[in-house]
């Protein structure tokens, strides 16, 4: 069954064609216009033009005949270019570049992928370079170009409503995890947990820690955008950009008691794990024990010694047997009232 990140992965234009993804310009009172790359920087000549880029995967020639018709300098290249998923905000004179973090679930796939979005926001111009696994925005842009109100904001408003789509995406990250872990708590109570659901447990807690980490710092780079007067921020932009401060906190506190959770579910899971190792081990040392009577008996007798009256005795062999039997019922009966069998 396909998932919403399959269906709004398949409308993506990006995973059939080129880096280029789209590039639009946006003009109060005309219609959007797709441009060529190499029309970007005259596109930019219009006092009143915003042009959106959204790249994916995009080469590094690509990236510098951008930045240089819009021009950006050598270090911003650098940060659209690395691969680091790690958040980070970079204020440049003029422009804001905001690294995220993205990740999406495959319904083909039990765990989930993990890419990067970068934001460069100038105050006429936002190019958007994805890499690794991410969903596309063509949902978003054709939401923005049918209510053109938000687009003639600015392109700081344009990054705000990318950045809030990416938390609702957070969102439908955190209900994948707490799904997951309120299966496995099901499995602890019926008993149904094994060493294999111990791996799935693990694996799970890694990928829940690795994302957590990535994106605990981005309520702190919302808000410092917030307090920045850089020139493409506007104070509406400023108090947006607050807001989903307060929102991606309030999530990274639903992680943190997700995260409380899946630690118990996996200190349970091990504690289980070595309660069935301890009955194992109980177990087998019972049935030594058991064993060990007949062992030892037969090993008297097998000596073969000259000397051993009850090798002639009539009924020798029989009372043999039925001491051992008794014996080792004896233990079997003291194992099983103290549950060791």
């Amino acid at each position: 069954m396909e998932n919403k990140h399959d269906l709004m992965a398949a409308g993506d234009r990006g995973h059939t064609g080129g880096p280029v993804l789209a590039a639009v310009s946006y003009v109060p009172g005309e219609p959007p216009r797709t441009l060529q790359i190499d029309e970007i920087g005259k596109a930019l000549l219009n006092p009143d033009a915003l042009v959106w880029v959204g790249l994916h995967h995009p080469e590094e020639s690509l990236l510098k005949d951008i930045l240089r018709q819009l021009g950006m300098n050598e270090e911003s290249l650098e940060i659209l270019m690395g691969d680091i998923m790690m958040p980070r905000l970079s204020v440049f004179e003029r422009e804001l570049l905001i690294v995220l973090p993205t990740i999406i679930w495959k319904s083909d796939h039990s765990r989930p992928h993990f890419g990067r979005l970068a934001c460069l926001v100038g105050e006429r111009f936002l190019v958007t370079v994805r890499r690794g696994p991410s969903l596309p925005h063509y949902h978003l842009r054709e939401r923005l170009e049918k209510s053109r109100s938000q687009l003639h904001l600015g392109c700081d408003h344009i990054a705000i409503e990318i950045i809030d789509d990416l938390i609702d995406r957070y969102v439908e990250a955190y209900k994948h995890f707490e799904v997951r872990v309120d299966r496995t708590e099901r499995e602890l109570m019926r008993a149904t947990f094994n060493r294999g659901s111990i791996s799935r447990l693990y694996i799970m807690r890694r990928d829940f820690h690795r994302f957590q980490v990535a994106i605990e710092p981005i309520g702190e780079i919302c808000a410092r955008v917030a307090r920045l007067k850089a020139k493409p921020l506007s104070a509406t932009a400023r108090l947006r950009f607050d807001g989903l401060s307060d929102r991606i906190t309030r999530l990274d506190r639903l992680f943190d008691s997700l995260g409380e959770g899946l630690a118990f579910a996996f200190e349970a899971g091990m504690l289980i794990e070595q309660s069935r190792q301890t009955d194992t081990t109980r177990k087998l040392a019972a049935w030594a024990a058991i064993i060990s009577i007949p062992t030892a008996v037969a090993g008297v007798y097998g000596m073969n010694f000259e000397n051993m009256p009850e090798l002639k005795w009539e009924y020798g062999y029989y009372v043999v047997l039925g001491l051992m039997a008794t014996v080792c019922t004896t233990l079997y009966v003291l194992f099983k009232r103290s549950k060791w069998l």
